[in-house]
């Protein structure tokens, strides 16, 4: 199975559609235009999120990352991105930075009950 090929614009859909569902809706997470996106390679992780850094010109933006070589279906997009935003959110909110902690797991069954993701793949 080929699967989707990614693209930034992709990866910044799937953010922008999931900013605007539940629960992500009441978060107050930045606009895409605030969010650096990026397809990556690897093949050891699913993706990632890199909390603000300051860009050559001046400006402070976080990073969410996901794997063209895992990410082969919509569906896995979708959780996938989810689970970056989680990441992003205890960022802008300070309650984590890149930790599975009790607040991420909290958060996550949240996420995965009202979109049905897995999660125990989560």
């Amino acid at each position: 199975m080929a699967g989707l090929t990614l693209t930034p614009e992709m990866l910044e859909g799937a953010y922008e559609y999931l900013r605007v569902s539940p629960p992500f809706c009441s978060w107050r997470l930045p606009h895409a235009d605030h969010v650096s996106f990026r397809v990556m390679g690897a093949k050891d992780r699913f993706g990632h999120f890199r909390g603000r850094h300051r860009r050559a010109d001046g400006d402070d933006f976080s990073e969410i990352a996901i794997s063209a070589g895992l990410v082969k279906t919509t569906d896995v997009l979708l959780s996938t991105m989810a689970h970056e935003m989680i990441h992003l959110y205890q960022d802008e909110t300070g309650t984590a930075r890149g930790h599975h902690n009790p607040k991420f797991r909290k958060l996550a069954k949240r996420v995965c009950r009202i979109h049905g993701f897995d999660p125990e793949s989560f």
